[in-house]
This record gives C-alpha cells, structure tokens and sequence, in this order.
C-alpha cells in the first residue's frame, strides 16, 4: 500500500511539473553602458520601466509602456494594441523554417536564484541588420510555457529556451549599450480571460507589423 501511495504523490509531482505556468511576471528595465547617459532621454521614450507578462493557456499578453502585444496560440494570430490611440493591428504569427534558426545558444554551467526561483544562464548570439546581438538569459526550468509563448518572447530573442526567462541583458551593436531585465513579481494567480481579447471599442487599423530585428 505504502508503494502505491508514494508512486500516487510522485505521479502527482510530474503532472504539476509539466503543467504550464499560468499567471503574471513583472520585469523592470535598466539601461547600462558608456552611452547610457547620452541616449538616457531618447532611450526612456522607448524603454518602458516595466514589462507585465500574462500567461493564460495557449495566449499571452504583454504590456509595454502604451504597447500591448497579444498572442494567440490556437489561432495563429497577433495583435498589436495602441492603448492610447485604442487601436490595433493583426497579424499572423509566422514560424521559422528550423527552431531558433540563425540563433546560437550556449548552455553555460553557471546558476543562481531569482525570486526563490533556479536559474540557469545562457548566452546566446541573435543575427540582427545591424550584427550579431549578444545577450545573456537567466532562465527557470521550473516555469513552463507553450512553445508559441517562447517563440514570441523578446528577452530570449526568440530563441525556444525550456523554461521562462528571469534576468535577461542585451548588448546593443556597434555601441557599449546594455539593457537589462529584472523579474521582480510572479503571480501564479491565473489571469482574466478578458485580458486576451480585443476591447470593443477599439479600432482596426491597416497595415504590415514590422517585426522587431
């Protein structure tokens, strides 16, 4: 009977285990670098203080500043939302012929913890128009996402990390420029349903998303 029970509770563990987070992660931004303090303003115009990422199922939202990013696993789609304007544009969401294709990650052998959470770090090269951009990715294995979400996911430059990322630092080309993000919150608390959808009185507008290099 004993053995029955334990291998219950184990049983139970894996399904936890594989199960994929539902919830809200907030990042804070920091700039670093020589030309921090020279492009402070432009930069602060384009680099919000905070990143809230809601993950609901097969769908994400992400919150930038007055840009939010909606995407829609089952159906394929993307939307891109002006809160401000209470506008939006879709799209379809569009996968590389090979995963990660073009991307090198380099496992290293270094971990920590965030937020009570293990790390482990990665470093990876991301092919851009203006060069290869460095980043390094501090990622969770204990925090599970559907591979759409992975895909889409900037802090990992679009790389299919097993796991969600909790630090992320990204040197800018051609300049001594680093932005970095900070996971200060989860919630695991499942997020609204309606935060996935489009606001009635928002309007569509025309026109090609331009993917971010």
């Amino acid at each position: 009977m004993s053995r029955v029970i334990l291998f219950a509770v184990g049983f139970q563990l894996l399904l936890r285990a594989q199960q994929n987070f539902e919830g809200m992660i907030v990042y804070t931004t920091k700039i670093e670098g020589a030309m921090a303090e020279q492009l402070g303003e432009m930069l602060k115009s384009q680099v919000p203080e905070k990143i809230k990422v809601y993950y609901r199922g097969n769908k994400v939202r992400n919150e930038a500043g007055d840009a939010v990013v909606l995407i829609d696993g089952d159906a394929g789609t993307m939307y891109l939302l002006s809160t401000s304007l209470r506008t939006y544009r879709k799209a379809p969401l569009t996968s590389p012929t090979e995963p990660d294709s073009g991307i090198k990650i380099t496992k290293t052998k270094d971990k920590t913890q965030i937020l009570k959470y293990p790390v482990q770090k990665y470093l990876l090269e991301v092919p851009t128009v203006q060069g290869k951009m460095k980043m390094e990715v501090w990622v969770t294995p204990e925090l599970r996402v559907p591979q759409v979400a992975r895909q889409a996911n900037n802090l990992t430059g679009g790389a299919r990390l097993e796991g969600v990322p909790l630090r992320s630092v990204t040197e800018i080309p051609g300049v001594d420029l680093r932005i970095v993000f900070l996971a200060t919150q989860i919630d695991k608390t499942p997020p609204d349903e309606s935060l996935f959808r489009i606001p009635s009185d928002y309007v569509e507008e025309t026109g090609e998303i331009i993917p971010k290099e």
